[in-house]
């Protein structure tokens, strides 16, 4: 766990999903958090089955999974001429109401709260199965596509009460008594845990961990200690094109109740700033990209360390008008200066959450709106290496192909020529020149088991491990360095809240940091110097 100024233990890294079910819905954005607060309040899209995966794609899914509403927006939140992305399926998905109470509205929520506990308690005492509703905050997602649990279950009529309705006066007076001291102790519940819970919040938003790093410690900056020290490490080596990197703490919705601390963003790019002169950021949620730049400024990198900035898509209209509004209100804010592009969507095809042309027309728009603002950026989008089409490499200034031989099943010692192969034979065909064309993603996991690629057993595969992880980078840093290869290496921290794609016997999806969540070089990793040399 991170044990640095600035994280907090408590929100649960070791249980995100814990962490998760603690987020309350806001009843609207706070403006020293987000800023676009005229969009509606949202609940949680749940996680899509993914589509069939080759041998060579990776298992979905590795990006920031939506968390906004499936609330439509008209055309005008979209450039002119954009077509709107529209859900795939939204009849038969599952919403959990996340909006607090209101105060008038106490009584209602002890009683229901009196209600939902008695048919809890019926489900967990049952026959086992667990079929219980549970109402959590938010939907968790168990790594197989299914929410974890079913609201229609919640309006089954309790079994014992059923056989009772033919019963004589007596029990049913019984019974009435029961339920009237139920709904009393319901509503006095509701009452003493609504208080508890306003006692609670209030203590939890007074000691959020990035107010108190930067009452601790301030604004950091290259002048103080801890930031000297971070930028001082012999076993770090610039010598990745590109990392790519996802500030701790930027999931939306949670970042609104526990927002991500500035100082934390400050003290990773110091180590990063060791590592590469490009960093690649996957949306714009939770202020990450200003965050970043705000770090960059404090370290005095300004024209040294350039960003890729994330333009998170999915299946739904109020994420993908939210992101793309806070990319213009960025660039609007802070200029271009600090950005080599923006990457529209990742693996956004993979998912089937919009077609090559939906996709090339959001990318369309943004490129006709950056270039009225004045700005020429190259725009760009990224996806699985064998998900790209003719048709989408033509509407993009660099393809940006994810690569990663440890799904393909191979072993550590081939994985940088098979990585170098795949991309040339099916990414690269599609964009010519090879200057346009860069690896967004390739790593390899420190631990979590092994891959077989396509196949259900295997002999030997891809094992995750850190002998592995350093056989790949022996093979693959310097040389792809030597020749001009341009990729993003995943990536340079471990991500804990990825642990909920963790599955039985494939345990690596929180585990592909050259660091852990204490930006400590992992024990027994080595990064190569290359003798020296360095990226421009």
């Amino acid at each position: 766990m991170r044990n640095t100024p600035g994280y907090d233990p408590r929100t649960g890294m070791i249980n995100p999903r814990q962490m998760q079910q603690q987020v309350p819905q806001p009843q609207g954005f706070d403006p020293s958090m987000h800023p676009q607060q005229h969009y509606e309040q949202s609940m949680q899209l749940p996680p899509q089955r993914m589509p069939e995966q080759s041998p060579y794609d990776r298992p979905p899914p590795r990006g920031e999974v939506s968390q906004s509403s499936l609330t439509p927006l008209g055309a005008a939140a979209f450039p002119p001429g954009m077509a709107t992305p529209q859900s795939r399926s939204t009849a038969s998905r599952h919403h959990s109401d996340r909006n607090a109470p209101a105060a008038g509205a106490a009584a209602t929520g002890g009683l229901l709260g009196a209600v939902g506990g008695i048919l809890g308690k019926r489900g967990a005492s049952g026959s086992g199965s667990g079929s219980g509703p549970q109402y959590n905050p938010v939907h968790e997602y168990n790594g197989a596509g299914e929410n974890n649990y079913d609201l229609g279950k919640g309006e089954e009529k309790s079994e014992w009460l059923n056989k009772q309705s033919t019963g004589n006066k007596k029990l049913r007076l019984i019974v009435a008594i029961i339920v009237v001291l139920a709904i009393l102790g319901g509503i006095a519940g509701g009452v003493v845990g609504g208080l508890l819970s306003k006692k609670n919040s209030s203590s939890q938003v007074s000691g959020q961990s990035a107010s108190s790093d930067t009452a601790a410690n301030g604004d950091l900056n290259k002048n103080s200690a801890e930031i000297q020290a971070l930028m001082n490490n012999k076993n770090l080596h610039k010598v990745f094109p590109g990392i790519d990197y996802t500030p701790m703490y930027t999931q939306y919705p949670g970042c609104l109740t526990y927002p991500p601390s500035q100082n934390n963003v400050t003290r990773d790019l110091a180590v990063l700033s060791q590592l590469t002169n490009t960093v690649r950021l996957y949306g714009t949620d939770c202020n990450q990209t200003e965050m970043l730049l705000h770090s960059i400024d404090q370290l005095g990198l300004n024209g040294t360390i350039k960003v890729w900035m994330g333009v998170w898509l999915d299946t739904n209209a109020t994420t993908n008008a939210r992101q793309l509004a806070q990319m213009y209100d960025i660039f609007q804010k802070h200029g271009s200066a600090s950005f080599e592009g923006v990457i529209v969507g990742n693996e956004v095809l993979f998912r089937e959450d919009m077609t090559a042309t939906q996709l090339g027309d959001v990318i369309d728009g943004v490129r006709t709106n950056l270039t009225a603002m004045g700005i020429t950026l190259p725009v760009a989008s990224s996806d699985l290496g064998d998900n790209w089409t003719a048709e989408l490499a033509d509407k993009v200034d660099y393809l940006m192909a994810n690569i990663h031989p440890f799904f393909a099943g191979v072993t550590a010692e081939v994985a940088a020529s098979w990585t170098w192969d795949f991309w040339t034979t099916h990414d690269t065909i599609l964009k010519t020149d090879l200057t346009k064309n860069i690896i967004s993603e390739t790593g390899w996991p420190s631990a979590g088991g092994t891959d077989c690629g396509g196949a259900t057993t295997c002999t030997v595969g891809s094992v995750a491990g850190v002998t592995e992880m350093n056989t790949y980078m022996d093979n693959w840093v310097c040389q792809a360095l030597a020749n001009g290869t341009n990729y993003f290496w995943f990536e340079a921290f471990d991500e804990p809240w990825k642990i909920v794609y963790d599955t039985p016997g494939e345990d690596w999806e929180d585990k592909w940091g050259l660091m852990d969540v204490n930006r400590n070089l992992k024990t027994g990793v080595t990064i190569p110097d290359c003798g020296g040399k360095t990226v421009s």
